[in-house]
């Protein structure tokens, strides 16, 4: 399987990049897209299609390639591999529920593949990942390979948007099933931030809401632990104070915890709204600000599987948080390159609204503040 990453600022610039991709007889089947909701993706999956090349999409908050990270951009890897390997599908929840798109998702990857592997984003603020990877999960098992992040809008509040050739949705969940004994896919979802102090117990929640841990109201531990007092008339200072810098991490039963970040609190409760739901009697440590040591677990995470059982790639994706982008400043480069320069690959990601991947001893689950990477490589 061949690969090559293009970038552009506009149409017209992807076309004549894509022209230049092609022109050494390389032939694309398969482009998966990450591009600004400022950007028109009618016009680049028109372009695409025109060139008989099937279209994965998502719009993002931030794009980047091998060569480096853009803003309101577009950016694309192309794959030439054999159509018969994989399939698209995208399933609508306007009016529906996101644990059910999953499942469809899953049940076609089953009817399709008899070893699908599953590459995954969803639209909408609203819908939580944990539904869709949790619909999926009910019909494939822990044990398959799901891997992606949420798409974004980079806070424009146009909404994010999943997308296909002909097809989209801002309610919805698309999946690239890959056929797993045709095309291997390693990878893992990877935060880095560090534990710190005793667990403590989430003793009232609903949904994506912790109203009291350890029957003290949210917000009051939160200040207390981290030293931090938000504006208390800012719903949305908590992210940029606290979210982004002091992480939850809830313990799982198997393998690393689950990052989530807390993203707004309601100042007559003393709640706090985090980055995936939050379940009564999850036990959770906070997280100690990041530093350079955050970047090297990540890259030493592709170098682990790399010497251990997956010497080459011939292309790479990354689903990296907007928190990292946020909190890591121009550092996030240091840790994209990492990736990048371990595998030597053809590379496109996005920061994302989430992520979905398997922490190292885990199993598939939705996350906050990580970077979440898949190698794949053509047996």
């Amino acid at each position: 399987m061949k690969a090559k990453s293009i970038k552009g600022k506009s149409v017209k610039e992807i076309k004549s990049v894509l022209f230049d991709a092609m022109n050494d007889g390389f032939t694309p089947t398969l482009a998966i897209v990450f591009l600004s909701i400022k950007q028109d993706r009618e016009s680049i999956c028109k372009l695409l299609d025109q060139n008989s090349i099937s279209v994965f999409g998502a719009t993002s908050a931030g794009e980047f390639t091998e060569k480096g990270v853009e803003e309101e951009s577009i950016a694309i890897l192309l794959l030439d591999i054999n159509p018969s390997y994989f399939k698209i599908v995208i399933e609508d929840h306007e009016n529906g529920s996101a644990i059910e798109s999953g499942k469809n998702i899953g049940e076609k990857g089953k009817s399709i593949f008899s070893n699908p592997a599953f590459i995954i984003s969803g639209s909408h603020l609203d819908t939580p990942g944990e539904h869709i990877i949790k619909g999926l999960l009910e019909v494939v098992g822990k044990e398959a390979t799901i891997i992606g992040g949420m798409a974004g809008d980079a806070d424009t509040m146009l909404g994010s948007v999943v997308f296909k050739n002909s097809s989209e949705s801002k309610k919805g969940a698309i999946a690239l099933i890959i056929d797993e004994d045709k095309i291997e896919l390693r990878g893992v979802a990877v935060s880095g931030w560090k534990a710190i102090g005793t667990e403590k117990t989430i003793t009232k929640a609903e949904g994506s809401w912790i109203y009291t841990v350890d029957g003290n109201p949210a917000m009051d531990v939160i200040s207390k632990f981290t030293g931090i007092e938000v504006d208390r008339d800012n719903e949305n200072d908590v992210f940029a104070k606290v979210g982004s810098f002091y992480p939850l991490q809830i313990m799982q039963k198997e393998g690393n915890p689950v990052m989530r970040p807390p993203f707004l609190f309601n100042k007559k409760t003393k709640s706090v709204m985090c980055g995936g739901i939050m379940e009564e009697g999850s036990k959770f440590r906070f997280s100690l600000p990041p530093d350079f040591d955050v970047i090297d677990t990540v890259v030493e995470s592709a170098a682990t599987i790399k010497n251990n059982n997956f010497p080459e790639a011939d292309a790479l994706l990354i689903f990296s948080c907007i928190g990292r982008l946020a909190t890591l400043g121009p550092m996030i480069s240091d840790e994209l390159d990492g990736l990048a320069k371990i595998w030597d690959a053809p590379m496109a990601g996005f920061f994302t609204m989430g992520e979905f991947g398997r922490v190292d001893g885990g199993v598939p689950n939705f996350h906050g503040t990580t970077c979440s990477w898949v190698a794949l490589k053509e047996k």
